[in-house]
Formats: C-alpha cells, structure tokens, sequence
C-alpha cells in the first residue's frame, strides 16, 4: 500500500533502490500474526479465551520479540516495570489508602496483566513493522485483517449474543463498529492507511467506510475520529491536528471538572466520567501522589449528584460470586493516563504521557506517511482518553499493534538520519522506510 510520493535527500540526484522485498516468514506467522488475527476475529468474545490470553497474544508476542531481538519501546519498558514494582507494593499491602474500601489479592494480578499485555504486544510490533517497513510494504495481508475485523469478528459477536447497554445483538454489532476495540482499532490502522497513502480506488473506499462507522454508530470518540481524519485529508498538517485535539480533550475535562452537576445533566455519560475523574484525582491527593496500586477499586459503588437520584454504578458485594468481584475491581475510570495516576501515582502518570508522546510522528517523514502516522497517534490518544485501554484485554492488542507501529517508524526514521547519504543520494516511496 504505497503512493508513487517520494522523498529525497538531495535534489536532482538518481535515486537508488534500497528497498529488499521479502515476505512474512515463520515467525511472523506462528508467533505474531497468529495472535493478532485471533484478537481480530474474536473482539469482545476474546473473553472466552479467559487465563489463556497470558499465552496467546501475551505470550506469543513476548517470544516473537525476544527472538527477533529488537530493541523494545524504552519508555513503554519503564512504565511497566514501575508498575510490577507497584503490583508488588500491592501485593504486600504497601500502597497507601484512600476512599477505596475493597482489596483482593487475586485482582492485583488481573489488573496488572493487561499492562504486561499491552508492553508484549507493542514490542512485538515494533519488531513485525521494522521488518515490514525494511521489505517496503508495512501493510501486507491488509485484507486479512480487514475480513476478520470487520466481518468474522462481528459475525462472531453476533453469534455469542453480544450486547452494548441493552441493544439487542445485531444493533450492537452496528455500534461497535464506532467503538476502538481489538478488532476496530486495526482495522482503522489499514483503512486511514489506504485513505493517506493510495490515490486509486481503495482511498474513496477507505473514506466511505471510516464515514459508514461514523454514521451507523452512536459512539462520540469514533465521530471525532472521523472528522480528524478529514479535515487531515483536506491538508490540515496531521501533526498539528493531533495536537490540537489532545489539548482541547484535556482542557475541556479540565473545565467539566468544575461543572459535574451540569455536565450530568446535559449528558449522564459525560458526567459521570468526570465523577470518575474527579474521584481518582481525590484519591491521588489522599495519597499524597503516590497512588493507591493494584486490587483495590477505581470507582464508587455509589454516586450522588445533587439535584439528581443516587446513581448505583455497581452492584451490592453481597449478592455478587468472588469472580464477579474480580470483575468489577477492575472497571476502570474511562481514562487510562488518569486511571494510571490512580493506581501508580504521579510518577506512573508522567511515564506513561512521556511512553505516547515518544510514538508522536517525527516531522522528517513523507507528507502521506507523515499524515497517516498523525491519524493512528489521534486514534491512541483518543481511546486511551476515553476508555481505560490499559485494564482491558478487549483494546490492548489493537492500540498496541499501533503503537508498535508508530514506534517502529519513529526509530526507522531516526535510523535513516543516521546513515551517511551516499554520493548519488538516496529516493524513498512512502511506506517504505527501511529499519
């Protein structure tokens, strides 16, 4: 999937072909695409696999990228031991206490793998996508992975009854195609790419899909997306736009903080989100900024906005079974760099805001590449501020499939700073950076 768009070291100068094309090898097959189609086809139903997703994507990932010897995310790399080091803090009943009122040794180890998950799964992607970018095509089997995103993975829910608040399941196949699961998630991946860096059929048919799921879904994170992705299109510098976008999501809960009561009753959803927030912030200050660490709750079991009843968000703990208790100890607050304050305090925060803005698009790449680099960073950012990617099984694979990515590109390009031009320069075609 690339554009005949090239970029050029020095002007007028022959290009050379660098570019050494080879296919997917056995690795690449049994130990990460294996278990990046499985979360594809699978989306909410990847539950089923239960303590089995330690093996497959976790596991597989791990080994696919300790064997392929690549250099994992540094910053990502920190974060997660910070928090193995939390876990274990929690583990012995170290962290400090706030409002929380529940502790489950056994949750400690829940809430702490998907974190683990999501640091395999973008290592190994980095590794996959410095291959792929070194072979000249980052994009290969897109099909594939369009086909069991968007039609095995909701065939599936469909068949296992999935619903969202109530819908009943075919209605929730049509809304979670705007939400940033697994499955919606990559498939974003290899749509924007078709929309930034082809200019035949597949652009036009990229941009009616990503407006379909627009429409068809109710879900407000997947709309924004949209309209970021257009108005990148309409030549709005993509880095600027995400920029802007981060800022202005920050800025508004910012402000929505001061005005729970009236947020909640222009928007119940919006404004128990900030409840959320605002309860982990309180918690933060309770522990002095340190966090409250892993096994214990990240929301109230009730809420009282005034003006408003009392609003139950979780069950009574008395007529609830030990599994369903682990369950719900690991609801998140519906942000994941502020539900990492909660539990590792500020020094968490900082790392993981400093992990996702080491992935933003370096400005030295190709205007296209550049642009669809941009759109990924946006659709990161925005499911990890709205939804708490890091407690979930459900998102960690496709936003770390991402992020992988962008990390790979990121240091691609660094690697391509670094080598000497040679005296007949050097012509790239986008999507085609060699590792």
């Amino acid at each position: 999937m690339t554009s005949p768009a090239t970029l050029s070291r020095r002007k007028g100068s022959k290009p050379v072909d660098l570019v050494c094309s080879h296919s997917p090898d056995v690795l690449d097959y049994t130990l990460f695409l294996s278990g990046i189609w499985l979360a594809c086809a699978l989306a909410i139903s990847l539950k089923l696999l239960g303590p089995f997703f330690i093996v497959i994507p976790v596991g597989v990932c791990l080994a696919y990228a300790v064997l392929r010897q690549t250099v994992p995310p540094r910053l990502l790399a920190v974060y997660t031991a910070f928090c193995l080091f939390i876990a274990l803090m929690s583990r012995y009943g170290l962290m400090p206490d706030s409002w929380q009122v529940h502790f489950l040794q056994e949750a400690v180890i829940r809430q702490i793998v998907p974190i683990v998950g999501f640091f395999a799964v973008a290592w190994a992607s980095k590794a996959y996508f410095r291959r792929r970018l070194m072979s000249g095509n980052a994009f290969f089997g897109a099909p594939v992975f369009l086909f069991l995103s968007l039609v095995v993975a909701p065939a599936v829910m469909f068949q296992q009854g999935v619903q969202y608040q109530g819908a009943p399941p075919g209605a929730t196949m049509l809304i979670l195609y705007g939400s940033l699961l697994n499955n919606i998630a990559i498939a974003v991946f290899f749509i924007a790419g078709s929309i930034f860096l082809t200019n035949d059929w597949r652009r036009y048919g990229g941009i009616l899909l990503l407006l379909g799921f627009a429409l068809v879904s109710p879900l407000g994170q997947f709309k924004v997306l949209a309209v970021t992705i257009v108005v990148i299109l309409i030549g709005v510098p993509g880095r600027l736009v995400a920029i802007a976008l981060a800022t202005a999501l920050t800025a508004a809960y910012g402000v929505g903080l001061n005005f729970i009561p009236q947020t909640f009753a222009l928007d119940p959803n919006a404004g128990i989100r900030l409840a959320f927030i605002s309860d982990a912030l309180a918690s933060v200050a309770d522990t002095y900024g340190i966090g409250i660490g892993f096994g214990k709750e990240s929301v109230q079991w009730r809420y009282e906005i005034p003006g408003f009843a009392d609003f139950t968000f979780l069950p009574d703990t008395r007529n609830i079974t030990h599994a369903r208790m682990l369950e719900i100890l690991s609801t998140g607050i519906h942000n994941s760099f502020l539900q990492s304050m909660l539990r590792t305090g500020v020094i968490g925060f900082i790392l993981i805001v400093s992990a996702i803005a080491a992935a933003f698009p370096p400005r030295r790449l190709p205007r296209g590449v550049r642009n669809h680099a941009s759109a990924v960073f946006v659709m990161i950012f925005l499911a990890m501020f709205v939804n708490a990617v890091l407690e979930t099984p459900l998102q960690i694979v496709g936003i770390a499939f991402s992020y992988g990515y962008l990390t790979a590109l990121r240091a691609s390009a660094w690697a391509e700073d670094a080598e000497p031009v040679p005296p007949n320069g050097i012509e790239m075609q986008q999507g085609s950076w060699r590792a």
